[in-house]
């Protein structure tokens, strides 16, 4: 969509990010609801939602509904198999100075450490096993962790670090292990919002905001959530953390 240039989206900070999700996750409804009802929806206030329409280069709520509506029905026009939408605004922004200099800045830490540690569970607790296989093929030793029920007791020596690769940032045990290995380590966490508890409590963390994606299966709720910006991520850190060890 045109209303989120690759322009438009570098001036978008964490709240932004926010409303932005919640729009897309809600696009049905969005050209019918009033700003307060969003605000309250989005547990942002109206006066946030006002300064991402205008960062948007409207000049309200009521012209970015019908900015949006027109767009999404000119997009609707071409039928997809798959909304890469998302994704690509996410390469969009990865591409800004200040993301990449977050990685380079994190790469940095991660070439100063001798032993690496990724964590995860579910589908971040494959990444994590992927992660540690990507760093060791290009020369990089690393372990992966997929589960949460590893033994905490382990000393882990000071030169360690510890990435933690979750969607929600919300798992309970995740984060109170995390709590408990961030005393004697380095704490890296990978999630999908920077709001979330285990972002807050990291020494650095990098958050990709992409939209949220659940499954009805049975009486169950499935998380397919798009794996790909963290895959990005990992192979990214990898690349430059060869590179500042070699260099």
């Amino acid at each position: 969509m045109t209303l989120f240039s690759r322009q438009v989206m570098e001036q978008f900070g964490e709240l932004d990010y926010e409303v932005y999700n919640y729009i897309l996750k809600n696009s049905e409804k969005i050209p019918y609801m009033t700003i307060r009802e969003v605000a309250k929806e989005a547990h942002v206030s109206t006066t946030t939602i006002t300064r991402f329409c205008r960062k948007t280069m409207c000049s309200g709520f009521s012209e970015f509904k019908v900015r949006f509506k027109l767009e999404k029905e000119k997009k609707g026009s071409v039928k997809k198999r798959f909304d890469l939408s998302s994704i690509t605004d996410f390469f969009e922004r990865v591409n800004s100075d200040a993301f990449q200099k977050q990685l380079d800045t994190i790469a940095g830490v991660i070439a100063g450490k001798r032993q690496i540690i990724f964590i995860g569970t579910g589908n971040s607790g494959i990444m994590a096993e992927y992660a540690s296989r990507y760093f060791c093929n290009i020369g990089i030793f690393s372990t992966g962790i997929n589960g949460p029920m590893f033994p905490i007791n382990l000393e882990f020596p000071e030169e360690s670090i510890i990435i933690v690769l979750s969607v929600e940032g919300e798992t309970n045990i995740i984060i109170e292990n995390s709590s408990i290995l961030k005393e004697s380590s380095t704490l890296v966490s990978i999630t999908n919002s920077r709001n979330s508890t285990l972002a807050r409590i990291s020494d650095y963390n990098i958050s990709y905001y992409i939209q949220k994606e659940r499954k009805e299966m049975e009486e169950m709720k499935v998380d397919i959530t798009s794996q790909i910006p963290a895959v990005y991520i990992v192979e990214a850190l990898a690349r430059l953390t060869m590179e500042k060890k070699q260099g």
